[in-house]
């Protein structure tokens, strides 16, 4: 026979029964619960309207609970005196047959309140840091209190509940009942008498909110800070614009009226939103930076509001100034839970960089707000550019540019910074304000004009800078040119800019190709505006020599000058010449003999070229004067005849080795 053992059988055999079953699986988990909570504690927390106040944690252990305590009351009371972290205990009650024991937290304000919780909070191995937040009354934006808290009852009462399980005080306890050995009870707060309504739970990280404040808002506050432009000065003005509904500010109107006029500082102005407007304007005087912070304050109902600029080249970039921007406002009360704060520096136009049409203009700069520094930069660059550009017929020439920007902004960046960022060979210039840097590149061919360019900081289309110069017939030419500032210079470059280009040797005819569409051709150059760079082509003609020919054939005839200077000066100074590198007394002596005689009366013609008084050679000498040997009406006589009853006259010189004159008669020397 097959035999069935049904479970009801298997637990007669064993000598349980399901009633018994069912009733120990019960007292299990009756156990359970037991062990889970064995009291529970009341929290009820009163303050003042100053924010002082006490928080007093009632713990109520019931007589079964307390059963499973080793020593009972008096046990748990010596663990409280023993491990106490900060309370103040203030004894043991008996309510009906439970046990109260009372415990209290005392505190002058939020600030104190949070301090003297803290070690009651290690105290039970509890790493969060305690934060208490109290806020009054802020007409007219609130007409109640509201505190906020990141602990409970259960947090600051874990410490006792800690120290008897530890000493093995609780039955069958172990860590993880800390937790749930106590039921948060009653919790209540109350402010000068009027109980506040928990408006959220604290939850991992966050805080339990208290309050009884009815809040209104600004729907919007712009606040707007002018004079960081010159942080030195420390001398800031700020503008406030409050948007407000009409309906609420009639609702407290009042409130409103003495809150704007409290918000305006001495010197300052208030401008009222009128009969129906919604805008109200506050524009405080001109005040320091901590000033301006302290008068923020007061206009926003908060406190902590700091304002700092500070201003100083970028040590990246010399060229890049930072302005760096402190602004913290706290707008919690005044915008209220819906409103919004907008925050923004005024500045003069090109502040944070840019070309500037209107010098007298301003620009807004939105600000981010809050405790980090907020850096706005200033990209200098220079306002003017003038490339001059000259091609010769061999696709040399040269490139002269001038780079200008106001002396205010050359003397923050400095001309040490700029002559290192434009290169060696740059001249300084200045005139009425403005500072020039003058940089040139030449050469003769255009193989070497472009590698000159190159080094100088320009770039063509793919590379190299070009210049191209091809001879057509009939003595035209196609002169092509792709170049402009490479992206260093460019970064540092305004938008004005004027190139002007012309020939050497040649004269530009016609516009052939402009990538641009800018240039525009005059009777001897090309001019291209707002541009830093040109791809053009044109058309020129052959013109007179090259600047580079007259300067060659000039330097050839300075050269041939100064030889013939030397040959005429060698040449009136012969004898001197000839004694100083060994000449005979003989011609010393002719040196200071008597000139050539002269004619007689009836005679033939007077001598030419005599020889002078220091022994030269004459040169055409003097006209004859009457009296001088040439009698009236006298003629010489063609060849130096001979007169009747005279001696052959002398032509052109004397006797001896005195030297002859340019011109040497038949009977000379």
């Amino acid at each position: 026979m097959h035999i069935t053992t049904s479970p009801s059988s298997s637990l007669a055999e064993r000598g349980l029964s399901r009633s018994r079953l069912l009733l120990l699986l019960f007292a299990g988990i009756a156990a359970v619960f037991l062990l889970a909570a064995c009291g529970e504690v009341d929290d009820s927390t009163e303050i003042e309207a100053d924010g002082s106040g006490v928080q007093t944690l009632a713990v109520v252990i019931g007589e079964t609970d307390m059963e499973d305590v080793e020593g009972g009351a008096a046990t748990i009371e010596s663990v409280i005196e023993a491990n106490n972290p900060g309370l103040e205990y203030q004894g043991m009650t008996k309510n009906g047959t439970d046990t109260v024991f009372t415990l209290t937290l005392s505190f002058k304000d939020a600030k104190d309140y949070a301090a003297k919780a803290q070690p009651v909070l290690a105290a039970g191995e509890l790493t969060k840091t305690a934060e208490v937040t109290f806020t009054p009354p802020s007409p007219p934006f609130s007409s109640g209190y509201t505190l906020t808290r990141n602990f409970t009852a259960n947090d600051l009462t874990r410490w006792a509940v800690k120290a008897l399980v530890d000493d093995g005080k609780v039955a069958n306890a172990t860590d993880s009942d800390i937790d749930s050995a106590l039921e948060q009870g009653d919790v209540t707060v109350s402010v000068d008498g009027s109980e506040l309504e928990r408006d959220s739970y604290a939850g991992d990280g966050s805080a339990t909110v208290w309050t009884n404040a009815a809040a209104v808002g600004f729907d919007s506050v712009k606040v707007v800070t002018a004079g960081a432009e010159d942080p030195a000065a420390d001398a800031y003005t700020r503008t406030l614009t409050y948007e407000l509904t009409r309906a609420t500010y009639l609702d407290a109107k009042d409130q409103f009226d003495a809150f704007f006029a409290a918000a305006t500082p001495e010197g300052g102005e208030l401008t009222p939103a009128g009969e129906t407007g919604t805008t109200w304007v506050i524009a405080f005087p001109q005040g320091t930076a901590e000033q301006v912070g302290t008068w923020t304050d007061t206009a926003l109902a908060t406190t902590g509001s700091v304002l700092s600029v500070e201003t100083a080249p970028s040590s990246d970039d010399p060229f890049a100034i930072e302005t760096r921007v402190v602004d913290t406002i706290e707008c919690t009360v005044a915008c209220g839970e819906m409103g919004t704060l907008e925050q923004a520096l005024l500045v003069p136009a090109g502040f944070s960089g840019g070309d500037v049409e209107n010098p007298d203009a301003t620009e807004e700069i939105p600000l981010e707000g809050g405790t980090e520094a907020q850096v706005i930069t200033k990209n200098i660059t220079f306002s003017k550019a003038a490339y001059d550009v000259t091609i010769n017929r061999d696709g040399g020439g040269t490139v002269t540019m001038d780079l200008s920007l106001p002396a205010a902004d050359d003397a923050v960046v400095t001309e040490k910074n700029v002559v290192a960022f434009l290169g060696e060979g740059t001249e300084r210039s200045e005139s009425e304000g403005i500072v020039t840097y003058t940089r040139t590149a030449e050469a003769e061919t255009s193989a070497e004009f472009s590698g000159a360019l190159q080094k100088f900081g320009f770039d063509g289309v793919d590379g190299a800078p070009e210049v191209s110069v091809v001879e057509r017939d009939g003595g035209t030419y196609s002169v092509s040119l792709a170049m402009g500032l490479n992206e260093k210079l460019w970064d540092k470059a305004g938008s004005e800019a004027t190139w002007t280009i012309r020939g050497d040797g040649l004269r530009p005819t016609s516009l052939t190709q402009d990538e641009q569409g800018t240039a525009v051709l005059g009777e001897e150059t090309i001019t291209v505006e707002d541009s830093h760079g040109v791809i053009l082509t044109f058309a020129a003609e052959r013109t007179g020599l090259g600047i580079g020919a007259i300067v060659g054939i000039l330097a050839v005839l300075a050269v041939l000058g100064l030889l013939l200077a030397a040959g005429i000066v060698a040449f009136l100074n012969r004898a001197k010449l000839k004694a100083l590198f060994g000449g005979s007394t003989t011609e010393a002596a002719a040196g200071s003999g008597a000139a050539g005689p002269g004619v007689q009366a009836g005679s033939g013609a007077p001598q030419h070229g005599g020889v002078s008084d220091d022994g030269g050679a004459g040169f055409g000498g003097a006209t004859p004067q009457q009296g001088d040997g040439v009698q009236p009406d006298a003629a010489p006589q063609p060849g130096g005849g001979v007169q009747p009853g005279g001696a052959a006259p002398e032509v052109g010189g004397s006797t001896g080795d005195a030297g002859t004159g340019p011109m040497q008669g038949p009977h000379g020397g």
